[in-house]
């Protein structure tokens, strides 16, 4: 698509990508990305599309910006080392949900392309849980104990993300109705969008960085437990 092309592209059609069943099963397993970056993201796609900026290029800028979430930590100042964590992983999360947008209403969506969105969105992760971790080390004093704690838990969520996709097969189905019994874990398995802002827990930092080893351990057995019914 050309950039005149790109310039028809109006914010309509690009609302119109918030419908649909990917997005109705987005809430069902990430509730909270959709809806505190999903709709934020639609004017940056409208500006890339009008630019003639492709997915790829705003999948590597968001690359760069979750590299530099450990060094933000431990970098800046510490009265400003959160919030500037904060504001980098909020901004990686809506560029993260730009691109793909971005692809769809371009027409520009390859499987070179999703790859390197699940690349970059893996490092993102695994960053900003090391992020947390020296955090909370520069926060408490504590050396790199947190740190530690926080690489276990970003291997952790990796190793559950492998098994996804090695495992497979039954997220293709078209999930049972939703019940009412269902929500809490709705309700729990859509929380990592609000990571980012574990960084502002000050004194509760090694409370975070142990939240997050818990939650990438619920991952895995999120990942195995359809696997194991009958």
């Amino acid at each position: 698509m050309n950039v005149q092309e790109n310039e028809k592209v109006g914010i309509g059609r690009i609302a119109a990508d918030l419908r649909g069943k990917r997005i109705a099963d987005e809430l069902r397993s990430a509730w909270s990305l959709t809806l505190l970056y999903r709709v934020p993201s639609l004017p940056f796609v409208w500006s890339f599309a009008r630019l003639g900026i492709g997915p790829m290029p705003v999948t590597g800028v968001g690359l760069f910006i979750a590299l530099s979430l450990p060094f933000l930590a431990w970098g800046v100042p510490l009265s400003a080392a959160p919030w500037a964590v904060v504001v980098a992983a909020v901004l990686f999360q809506i560029l993260d949900c730009a691109d793909g947008t971005l692809a769809r209403v371009t027409g520009r969506t390859s499987p070179a392309g999703a790859e390197f969105d699940l690349f970059v969105d893996m490092v993102q992760w695994a960053c900003l849980y090391i992020a947390i971790g020296l955090l909370a080390d520069r926060t408490l004093g504590t050396g790199f104990g947190w740190t530690a704690l926080a690489l276990v838990a970003a291997w952790t969520r990796l190793f559950a993300r492998m098994l996804r996709e090695r495992l497979g097969g039954l997220d293709d189905a078209d999930p049972a109705p939703l019940r009412l019994a269902d929500l809490p874990i709705v309700f729990v398995s859509g929380l990592s969008g609000l990571f980012p802002f574990l960084a502002l827990t000050g004194v509760w930092l090694g409370v975070a960085a142990t939240l997050l080893l818990l939650y990438s351990l619920l991952d895995i057995g999120d990942a195995l437990l359809p696997h194991l019914r009958p």
